[in-house]
């Protein structure tokens, strides 16, 4: 929470519920869907003005009177509330809203930033039923693959219709079947597309598919309550529909559980509240990470809290290629269907196994393989992971990952919205997380919504290029393009630099950050740029160690460091604190790691047990003659002892000597 944190917030006024966010390819220009209006804010002159630039598209008269005539609440419900906003080619936006409960889609020319319009100037609308959700506060989930859109949303105006559903004019629309139950009143909270057909050539010959991460009641578990399971869901991109079963269905539907358990006890953390599909890179698709972040609906020990999970594409693969379950329609009981499963395998692709047998589209799909997978979309195994972070109080809600070079190796960079405005930053060794830095973005009660990462890479041009770190921070030099990150509430949008190197003034402070985008160098903490590493010799970081014993020996690290690896005690400067007879004053002493244990001296001693400290760390002093000399407080972690505050406090006698009467002063 440093104030020297930059973070710049844009609030402007009229502009409330910012729900979709998106990034020009160049990162030069940030979109925004609010309620009844588009912004196109530039990256660079992050504030309102001549720069910002506003598109309102309000519900018309007679859509807000139907909207209240049908019972919805005029204020709260019969607006335009943006809820998808996606690159449709390189001049033109896709965006639908609510359009007070009467979803619209629309067309925006980047250029000029307007509603594109027919040929009698109005604007050219399309009906949004299937793409957007009628009511504002349902989630839905989109993503754009050549020009089509496959959208996860609530396909009525009673919520009650769940939809996975594919449009476009070049080909058929397809959707779940809402009869045989596919989707369970879900929550959707991802989507994603994958070119598993990549590299061309390769001998499986696979389709591309698209995956939807949700949250929806387990049907499949026999309990009192309605359990909520987390679930991936996944179709294939070429699929057409069955030629006489599944007409204008998916015909390879398939859903998985995902499963998020404490190690000891099995606690699940069922209910998945953000996602993170991280890819290195098209043709690698094989190493995709599935991040989520969860919570429970139950608490355990009076807690609630959340959990990081991790799930990697081979565990997807295996439970989408295992067992499927099948539902007794009488008894609405699920079991594992151990039968023999029909040639090709259920609701898979088209792959060069289907062609060799003469099946080139699912058209050609035999009825008895669409009439098994109506019934068989729920597959036995659960793609499981145990969380590699775990909050008992805090509630995660969003994520976003960036895999970082740091100087020795690469590393996963976790950035984690909470339901109170505060953003984690943290970054994964191995299987652990450990957290660098917590940041107030918002105020309290206002959650983080919406994350959107844009990483140098994404839009560099020489950047890649440079051999070594270069000084100052990120931005300073034109070969180190800004690393940044966006952050959406209500009514605010955040712009955070993925790091703030020069924060670190010592190289303990440094090292101990275990920041990859961060290195102790020619007396200061600095960036270091995307590229090949020169002169490792020079820098100092140890990511997965924090061995400031070893790295802040090296003659680079001591020119200049203000708080020294074990610095000594004499000679620090105090702050000089006065302490009236019977007065209570607290001294504060703030942390700079969660990972640091705090440490009070006096005149050069621990503390003993008749001192009070507080849950903060502060220490409580009563004046009397014997609390006055000077107090320390350190902060020591991995052989790193560091000055953090120091008071010089004077503790006079009351007047008339220590026998005398004495009165409280605050």
């Amino acid at each position: 929470d440093s104030p020297e944190r930059a973070v710049q917030r844009l609030e402007v006024p009229g502009v409330s519920n910012v729900t979709a966010l998106l990034l020009s390819p160049d990162g030069g220009t940030l979109y925004l869907g609010a309620r009844e209006e588009l912004l196109a804010v530039n990256s660079s002159r992050f504030e309102p003005g001549p720069l910002l630039r506003r598109l309102p598209w309000s519900a018309d008269g007679e859509k807000k009177r139907q909207c209240v005539f049908k019972g919805k609440d005029p204020q709260r419900d019969c607006h335009n509330y943006i809820k998808m906003l996606l690159w449709l080619n390189s001049t033109h936006l896709y965006t639908c809203g609510t359009c007070a409960f009467s979803p619209v889609c629309a067309y925006v020319d980047v250029q000029r930033f307007s509603l594109e319009r027919d040929a009698s100037g109005k604007p050219l609308l399309e009906d949004g039923k299937g793409r957007c959700p009628f009511d504002p506060e349902y989630r839905s989930t989109a993503v754009m693959v050549d020009g089509e859109l496959y959208a996860g949303t609530v396909s009525n105006f009673q919520g009650n219709e769940p939809t996975i559903y594919r449009s476009q004019e070049s080909r058929i629309s397809l959707k779940t079947e809402n009869s045989l139950s596919w989707l369970q009143d879900p929550v959707f909270v991802g989507s994603a597309y994958l070119r598993e057909s990549l590299p061309v050539g390769n001998p499986e010959g696979d389709d591309d598919k698209i995956y939807f991460f949700f949250s929806e009641t387990g049907k499949e578990f026999d309990y009192f309550e309605n359990t909520i399971v987390s679930r991936i869901a996944r179709v294939c991109k070429g699929d057409q529909g069955g030629e006489r079963v599944l007409q204008r269905r998916w015909t390879t539907f398939l859903k998985a559980q995902l499963l998020c358990s404490h190690p000891d006890d099995g606690f699940p953390f069922n209910v998945l509240r953000g996602v993170f599909v991280l890819t290195p890179g098209e043709q690698r698709w094989r190493e995709t990470l599935f991040y989520g972040v969860f919570t429970s609906q139950w608490s355990k020990g009076g807690l609630g809290g959340s959990a990081v999970c991790a799930f990697p594409m081979r565990s997807v693969q295996a439970a989408f290629a295992g067992l499927y379950k099948e539902v007794n329609r009488e008894t609405q009981q699920w079991y594992t269907d151990t039968s023999p499963v029909p040639e090709p395998r259920p609701g898979s692709c088209i792959t060069s196994r289907t062609r060799h047998l003469r099946i080139n589209s699912s058209l050609q799909m035999p009825d008895r393989v669409l009439n098994f997978v109506k019934d068989h979309f729920l597959m036995d195994s659960a793609v499981r992971s145990q969380p590699l972070l775990l909050q008992s109080r805090l509630r995660y809600l969003q994520i976003g990952v960036h895999r970082a070079q740091g100087l020795r190796g690469t590393y996963d960079v976790l950035f984690l919205g909470t339901d109170d405005g505060r953003l984690h930053k943290a970054v994964r060794v191995s299987r652990k997380v450990h957290i660098i830095e917590e940041l107030r973005v918002f105020r309290a009660g206002q959650p983080v919504l919406q994350l959107l990462l844009d990483p140098p890479q994404a839009r560099a041009g020489a950047g890649g290029s440079a051999t070594e770190p270069v000084p100052g921070d990120r931005g300073a030099d034109p070969r180190c393009p800004q690393a940044l990150l966006y952050v959406a509430s209500y009514d605010a949008v955040a712009q955070v630099p993925f790091a703030n190197c020069s924060l670190y003034r010592s190289c303990g402070e440094c090292v101990l950050a275990r920041d990859p985008f961060c290195a102790w160098g020619r007396g200061a903490c600095r960036h270091l740029p995307p590229g090949p590493r020169a002169h490792l010799q020079l820098w100092a970081q140890d990511v997965e160690g924090a061995d400031t014993e070893r790295l802040c020996r090296l003659p680079n690290a001591s020119q200049p460091r203000p708080r020294v690896l074990q610095p000594q005690a004499t000679g620090a400067p105090c702050q000089a604190v006065r302490l009236p007879p019977n007065a209570v004053r607290p001294l504060p002493c703030q942390l700079l790691s969660n990972l640091a244990t705090r440490r009070w001296a006096h005149n050069g001693a621990p503390v003993n047990a008749s001192y009070l400290v507080l849950p903060d760390g502060a220490l409580v002093l009563v004046g009397s003659p014997e609390r006055a000399g000077t107090y320390e407080c350190w902060s020591l972690e991995e052989g790193f002892r560091q000055l953090m505050a120091s008071y010089c406090v004077a503790a006079p006698e009351a007047a008339g000597g220590r026998d005398a009467p004495q009165t409280a002063s605050t």
